[in-house]
């Protein structure tokens, strides 16, 4: 099983960031876990960058750690595997006292 990864960036350096830490992160779930994951960034003209994880879209307002990518990155993969629907995920980082996620089917 392979995971691709689209980053959607704009010209902004929280897309930068994000790149390369999706790139960090992209190789270091290939050491520990053997999971191929493919980051393929484009440019993109919306206000916040994107991650589109195996079609699952998560919207990036502040920069994740590498730890939070990580397992996103790993919890979508495996939800994704088994089943057919797409749906988006919007996410927002900023405040932790507040879900992480939603989905929207």
């Amino acid at each position: 099983m392979a995971v691709d990864v689209v980053v959607g960036v704009n010209n902004d350096e929280l897309s930068e960031d994000l790149v390369r830490l999706v790139w960090e992160v992209a190789q270091r779930i290939f050491r520990k876990y053997g999971l191929e994951v493919y980051v393929v960034p484009v440019t993109v003209n919306a206000r916040y960058p994107y991650l589109s994880i195996n079609g699952m879209r998560v919207v990036i307002r502040s920069p994740p750690s590498d730890a939070e990518l990580e397992d996103l990155i790993l919890s979508v993969a495996m939800y994704a595997e088994g089943n057919e629907v797409e749906f988006d995920i919007l996410a927002s980082l900023e405040d932790p006292t507040v879900a992480d996620a939603v989905f929207v089917a």
